[in-house]
């Protein structure tokens, strides 16, 4: 009986352990968000696939936007950040269309982004239940 109350303690233990589930989760997907945003910048198209529109000589739109592309995990949260003139042309302006690199705020999760965090939480859960 030994044996079976020290299996029941270690599996309250790991499923104890599943607090810090999402912290985990967020740790484990960021570089699998980042590699996921990196992707669709590199394709020349918005985090949804859509292709960007070429520059007035035809030439492809923001060649470098994917080495501007971070993602962090804080907390529970994974957080992705483009930085540089990439920026001016996510937005848009008055002369130089929208060219979308990475998810905006409070829009659908782009379908490569919800792969990337939900095999960075299969990922955080197999390790926290003790497998890999």
């Amino acid at each position: 009986m030994a044996a079976a109350d020290e299996a029941l303690t270690a599996w309250a233990a790991k499923i104890r352990g599943l607090r810090t589930l999402a912290a985990e989760a967020a740790k484990e997907a960021a570089p699998l968000v980042q590699e996921a945003a990196r992707a669709t910048a590199r394709a020349g198209t918005t985090p949804d696939g859509t292709p960007w529109a070429p520059k007035k000589d035809g030439g492809r739109a923001l060649e470098h936007a994917a080495e501007h592309v971070t993602a962090k995990a804080l907390g529970t949260v994974v957080r992705i950040v483009l930085t540089g003139v990439d920026v001016v042309h996510h937005r848009g302006t008055r002369r130089a269309p929208k060219r979308q690199v990475i998810p905006d705020k409070g829009g659908a999760i782009p379908a490569p982004i919800v792969r990337a965090v939900a095999e960075g939480a299969r990922r955080a859960f197999a390790r926290l239940m003790g497998g890999r």
